[in-house]
């Protein structure tokens, strides 16, 4: 941007700060007192000397560096806004995403392009793409595993977020399966904030195990607030066998993956829906479904942005202190 920029264009958050040229120009005058003359035997003999070049340029130059430099700081100081209403209509929602993050998760059975990888990277993926793409909502992260944790509150700085879901590691909250927890702890950061338009996308590969809240009654919470569930299975819903101890002394023993039947009541219950995926594909599919559920147009008459300005004028006012410091101390250098 250039420093030209038409200031009846930009709007200021501290206008008062222009006080400050004003209050340093009266405390200098007040300040100023009268140069004391060196005794010389004689000042006929400085009548006729002529003052070099550079000597006249010196007080201009470093005058108007002085001047552009408490002009421009000021302006810094006033903090300069450009701000741009606008009218049309936007999609707006509320989203927590509570994602289990047991040691279940690390297991290499998600199907994708380059062949099976661990449902944790295949979750990262999906969520990652899903998150860069929701522009104007709200996104907010919850982790489960024996416990469950806010990761993100909900926030539409969607970089960050994508960088927090990269970083997530399996077994970190536990090996245990907190699904009520998790649910609860989203409903907790999502139940206060404005908007009609309020959801929680969890996604689990096991079967309640661990925690303190009851997922059904938990979704019976979520109803009560008004916000709707969607559920995502990973893996089977069929028993399967699981061995413990290793391979000659270990036993077989049976497992569900996860429990089909309460992620289908909690959906149900909430008004939400139950999704099943085993793939990069089935996944990214479900996301798109569930992108396409609940779109309301939240209109807003007028919606404020704000571009900030006064880095451009604070960078401007200190180069115009390093130009007057240069120059004062080796061209225009004064000496008694």
């Amino acid at each position: 941007m250039s420093l030209l920029y038409p200031l009846l264009t930009l709007s200021f958050a501290y206008p008062w700060a222009f006080l400050f040229p004003v209050m340093l120009s009266y405390f200098l005058m007040v300040r100023r007192r009268p140069a004391q003359a060196v005794l010389t035997p004689s000042a006929s003999l400085l009548e006729g000397a002529t003052p070099s070049l550079r000597l006249r340029l010196r007080t201009p130059i470093l005058g108007i560096l002085s001047f552009l430099f408490v002009i421009f700081l000021s302006i810094a100081a006033a903090r300069p806004q450009k701000l741009t209403m606008l009218n049309s209509p936007y999609e707006a929602r509320n989203i927590m995403l509570s994602i289990d993050i047991s040691r279940s998760m690390s297991t290499d059975d998600f199907a994708s392009k380059r062949g099976n990888i661990s449902r944790m990277q295949g979750v990262k993926t999906v969520v990652s793409q899903f998150v860069t793409e929701r522009g104007e909502d709200r996104i907010g992260l919850v982790v489960f595993g024996s416990s469950a944790f806010l990761q993100s509150p909900l926030t539409l700085d969607h970089k960050l977020l994508s960088e927090i879901v990269d970083h997530l590691e399996v077994g970190l909250a536990g090996d245990g399966t907190a699904i009520g927890d998790g649910l609860g702890l989203s409903l907790k950061r999502i139940q206060d904030l404005p908007g009609e338009s309020k959801a929680v996308i969890l996604l689990t590969d096991g079967v309640s195990n661990s925690g303190h809240v009851n997922p059904i009654k938990a979704a019976k919470v979520a109803k009560d607030l008004g916000v709707k569930v969607h559920t995502i299975g990973i893996g089977s819903a069929d028993t399967i066998g699981s061995l413990q101890g290793g391979f000659f002394s270990g036993q077989l023993r049976a497992q569900a993956e996860f429990d089909e039947a309460t992620l289908k009541e909690i959906a149900n219950i909430t008004g939400g829906v139950y999704f099943n995926a085993g793939s990069i594909d089935g996944l990214t599919k479900v996301y798109d479904q569930i992108d396409r559920l609940d779109r309301t147009d939240a209109e807003e008459p007028q919606r404020q942005v704000v571009e900030e300005y006064f880095v451009e004028y604070a960078a401007a006012a200190f180069v115009c202190y390093l130009l007057y410091l240069l120059l004062a101390r080796s061209v225009f250098l004064k000496v008694p």
